[in-house]
């Protein structure tokens, strides 16, 4: 009896295991993303759709002074220089509408539209992020 029981509860934590299948039998396909080191120092999150098409961007909006800098640094400015980089303003198109959006009392959300893409901003005092999102076909 105490050696049944004693193989039972080595067998337990087998059962409890998460694995992607179990995963994807309740929750669906994950998303297809991969994320990108910059040299900057911070990551590149993007989210692909159909045709490996990208649907989203995602990146800190305060990154990290660059190693050894020394002299003025602007964070948020050094980012939109990247974002001005990678995806220009030929690619975003014509600017059709800004807006914000308060999420309490020092959070929100702002939010620039594009004929092709938004590019929005959480507000929240840590971990901000700015999104990239793409009006692509096959983009959920």
């Amino acid at each position: 009896m105490r050696l049944a029981l004693g193989c039972l509860l080595l067998a337990l934590p087998a059962l409890a295991q998460l694995d992607s299948a179990a995963l994807r039998v309740k929750f669906g396909s994950p998303l297809n993303r991969e994320t990108f080191h910059m040299p900057q120092g911070f990551d590149l999150t993007v989210d692909y759709g159909a045709g490996n098409q990208v649907c989203k961007l995602q990146v800190p909006a305060d990154p990290p002074p660059p190693p050894g800098a020394s002299g003025p640094f602007n964070p948020r400015q050094q980012m939109q220089d990247f974002l001005a980089d990678l995806v220009p303003a030929s690619m975003r198109g014509k600017e059709l509408n800004r807006c914000m959006m308060s999420t309490g009392a020092f959070s929100g959300v702002s939010a620039t539209e594009y004929e092709h893409v938004t590019i929005s901003q959480s507000q929240s005092g840590r971990n901000d992020t700015i999104a990239v999102i793409f009006y692509n076909a096959g983009c959920p």
